[in-house]
């Protein structure tokens, strides 16, 4: 992979993934200060209201949207419950998008990508704000140095490289056949109540072999007769339905209804698959 620096300086993007929320003036100083670099930059939210020191629901959104972004844009994630101590920060260069943020497992899925990425611990103290505070990092380190990667700043300048092996990966749980039973588990529930697995399409293709399927969803459920069905609509009024979701993995819900309430279901709970 070429060191390719974003193909539009003049459109430059910064995208935001934190869990600062929104009630306080967090993610406006953060945009702020990224502005103050260039204010031609356009910010795009991509959620500020991830679980307080969810590493993992970060990581998950961060794979399921960066993709979507023009090249070159930057996508910055804040999500750093080790700030203050001696974990690194590192700049990626992955696929055509660039990355930022702490080492702590939210990159993982980009450090396994197919290419291998270009990845840089940030210690380039010149390129941060004048006065560093020990409690926020993704205001005096993160938003500049993202800041100035989108504007054109070689990646080269944030500090020395390191390799993809040597960054902390947190590997998420994979669907398994176990004595004749796929199993997966919720990896998110979004605001509509939808259960997203773990469980690919192909998985389930590969284990239903053309027979309907039953489930079990949670921890002290019963096995259901859910339809597989390719859209909601269709489905009973908060009937349940199972369909694959824009990323082609399992989803559990309930037409116009939350099937996660319905289910007592949340992130963690067991998915169960059975051939009938």
């Amino acid at each position: 992979m070429t060191n390719r620096q974003p193909t539009n300086p003049a459109y430059p993007i910064v995208t935001l993934i934190t869990d600062f929320g929104l009630t306080d003036e967090y993610v406006g100083v953060v945009k702020g200060v990224m502005l103050c670099h260039n204010p031609a930059l356009r910010i795009v939210d991509i959620s500020h209201l991830i679980p307080p020191q969810n590493i993992s629901r970060a990581s998950h959104l961060l794979n399921r949207s960066y993709r979507f972004f023009p090249p070159g844009s930057v996508h910055l994630v804040i999500v750093d419950p080790g700030v203050g101590s001696n974990r690194p920060l590192l700049a990626i260069h992955a696929e055509a998008y660039f990355f930022v943020g702490p080492d702590n497992g939210i990159f993982t899925a980009i450090l396994n990508g197919v290419r291998p990425p270009i990845v840089h611990r940030i210690t380039e103290s010149d390129l941060f704000l004048p006065r560093v505070s020990a409690t926020f990092h993704g205001r005096d380190i993160m938003a500049p140095v993202a800041a100035q990667l989108a504007t054109g700043l070689p990646i080269t300048r944030v500090g020395p490289p390191i390799l993809p092996k040597d960054c902390l990966l947190n590997v998420p749980g994979s669907s398994a056949v176990i004595n004749d039973v796929l199993h997966g588990e919720i990896t998110h529930v979004d605001r509509f109540g939808n259960l997203c697995t773990n469980i690919s399409r192909s998985d389930v293709e590969k284990f239903a072999e053309g027979k309907k399927l039953s489930f079990w969803i949670g921890e002290e459920a019963e096995i259901l007769d859910i339809p597989l069905a390719s859209s909601y609509v269709g489905q009973e009024k908060n009937g349940l339905v199972a369909l694959y979701d824009s990323h082609n993995f399992l989803e559990i819900a309930a037409n116009r209804g939350n099937a996660a309430q319905r289910l007592q279901a949340a992130t963690g709970c067991k998915v169960l698959l059975f051939r009938r």
